[in-house]
């Protein structure tokens, strides 16, 4: 995920924050590679779903101004979900 593509995805045309979302594409990404490990990265189909997630983290923690996944977005059913699928990528 670019910040480029983070912030077209987010209508964010400004550079104050950049930062900001430089740091959570990079908690973002850890925190899935944390939950499913790293095996999805050969699957084409699995990136594009890591991708989505990503976004979904993204603007969570963007909307909150934190590096902190909450409860309620790890209870979410579209993040579970998508990590579920992310975890069979391999076995």
């Amino acid at each position: 995920m670019t910040l480029e593509e983070i912030k077209a995805y987010l209508r964010i045309e400004y550079e104050e924050d950049d930062e900001l979302l430089s740091n959570l594409i990079e908690v973002s990404e850890n925190y899935i590679d944390s939950c499913v490990g790293s095996a999805y990265k050969n699957d084409e189909k699995a990136i594009k779903l890591a991708n989505l997630l990503q976004k979904k983290l993204i603007a969570d923690m963007f909307e909150n101004r934190g590096t902190e996944i909450s409860n309620s977005t790890k209870r979410d059913i579209m993040v579970t979900s998508i990590l579920d699928k992310l975890s069979l990528i391999g076995d």
